[in-house]
């Protein structure tokens, strides 16, 4: 869409709205004023041989940006159908609805009335605020959690444009990868132990952990526990994801070593999808390897919505067949055209926004059916419709390290490879980015240090 911005330079905000309500890109154009004042807002949009226009007024002393959005907003709603999060735009908006129920407001009818939120999203956000508060209450100042990055795969799946590497075609720089996140373990043990703080919660993320070989996996957990102080931790998470990665020595080396969470994932249990998407297992193999993860004390399994091939009723038996197994936690993902991934290059076909918006709705109906509530969800940029990815657990069975991360309810040390370190502090977040690829993190150890020093003057800036 082509943007003219009058007034004003804030196209970051207007931007965001243009990705929320026209993500495909496929052209219009839209003018965006902001007073003398700075006060009011209005937006004129073309598009589809329509035109539409809002207005929206700022509160004083306060930045113009939701102003414009709101008035992009009501322009846009007037063209396009109801997006499932009205008005709220960016990744994380449960924040408003944590910040309504600090305010003493109902959550559910404000995101309605205030931003147009369908009630459906909105009693998520509300049990998702809820959840991030219990556990805000929980969290002291010297709290954090861990995360750690294994940025390999077995191959690439389609939808995918995540920094990682097939580790089949290179084991030697898996070998000299992990050498150097040895190396970083140690020295951020050090680190945590020399600043007096808790680990509560350790999440393996990636990539996909479980192309570690058991020995590999011992090893890292054993020095993991030796080099930071672990006595106060929460839980601790592997997320394991291909079920064609994971085998029984694997799981008892993940076991053994003190980890109480894992994933499987099969993103869907078609297989002329699985085939469609690149994913080379099948979905016995699924159901096979869930049932040997069965001994830890939670399992985690994710699904996506509106992959290629996939419909409707494909959708909802894949999720039913999960269901029936009764994990403690199922994330489910809406699929998001990323930029690099094969179906975004491709242009591959895949479902249509009202047929996700179904998945969507009846997932949502037939987990809360099965005494599922969400507790954490999230969105991302160039997702069908405009959904969301959210996580539902069954009551105490949350994964805190999403809690933690995605409402920023404390710092997050992150190790290895493209990975991001968040230092939170009052009503300050400070991040690091690391090295996104596997051969600059080994080439770069200076950068590795230098992160850790920064993540410990954090700290120290904060103590002054």
């Amino acid at each position: 869409m082509k943007l003219t911005l009058i007034g004003h330079d804030r196209r970051f905000a207007v931007e965001q709205a243009v990705l929320n309500y026209f993500p495909k890109r496929d052209g219009g154009s839209a003018v965006v004023r902001l007073s003398e004042s700075g006060r009011l807002a209005s937006a004129v949009i073309e598009y589809g041989g329509k035109t539409a226009k809002g207005r929206a007024w700022s509160p004083p002393d306060t930045l113009p940006d939701g102003a414009l959005r709101m008035a992009f907003y009501r322009a846009a709603k007037q063209i396009i159908s109801p997006p499932p999060w009205g008005a709220l735009t960016g990744v994380r908006p449960v924040k408003k609805a944590i910040e309504l129920l600090d305010g003493g407001f109902s959550v559910t009818s404000e995101l309605i009335r205030r931003y147009g939120v369908s009630p459906v999203r909105a009693n998520m956000a509300t049990d998702c605020a809820a959840a991030a508060v219990t556990l805000r209450e929980r969290l002291e100042p010297k709290d954090i959690a861990l995360y750690i990055s294994i940025p390999f795969c077995p191959t690439k799946c389609a939808y995918c444009s995540f920094i990682s590497s097939a580790v089949q075609s290179d084991r030697k720089l898996t070998s000299k990868y992990l050498d150097v996140l040895r190396e970083e373990i140690e020295l951020a043990g050090e680190t945590v132990r020399h600043l007096g703080l808790r680990v509560k919660t350790i999440y393996w993320g990636g990539g996909t952990p479980a192309v570690l070989e058991p020995d590999e996996l011992s090893d890292l957990l054993q020095r993991l526990y030796k080099a930071f102080p672990l006595d106060s931790l929460w839980e601790h998470t592997f997320e394991a994801g291909r079920p064609d990665a994971l085998t029984p020595e694997k799981l008892r080396a993940a076991r053994e070593g003190g980890v109480t969470r894992v994933s499987v994932n099969p993103q869907t249990l078609r297989q002329e999808v699985l085939d469609a998407i690149g994913r080379r297992h099948t979905p016995e193999q699924f159901f096979k390897a869930y049932r040997q993860a069965s001994g830890f004390e939670s399992v985690n399994t994710d699904i996506i919505a509106g992959l290629p091939g996939d419909d409707e009723k494909g959708f909802r038996d894949s999720l039913q067949k999960i269901i029936s197994l009764e994990p403690a936690n199922i994330t489910v993902h809406t699929l998001a055209r990323k930029r690099g991934s094969r179906v975004t290059l491709e242009n591959t076909s895949a479902c249509s926004a009202a047929e996700v918006a179904a998945m969507m709705d009846g997932a949502e109906t037939l987990l809360r059916g099965a005494g599922y509530k969400p507790y954490y969800l999230y969105r991302q940029k160039f997702s069908e419709g405009g959904f969301e990815n959210t996580g539902w657990s069954k009551s105490g069975s949350e994964c805190l390290y999403n809690l933690c991360m995605m409402e920023e309810l404390c710092s997050v040390l992150s190790l290895g490879a493209g990975g991001v370190t968040k230092w939170v502090g009052g009503n300050r977040i400070e991040r690091i980015f690391h090295c996104k690829y596997p051969l600059e993190y080994i080439a770069r150890r200076d950068i590795m240090k230098g992160k850790l020093t920064a993540f410990a003057d954090f700290y120290g800036r904060s103590n002054e």
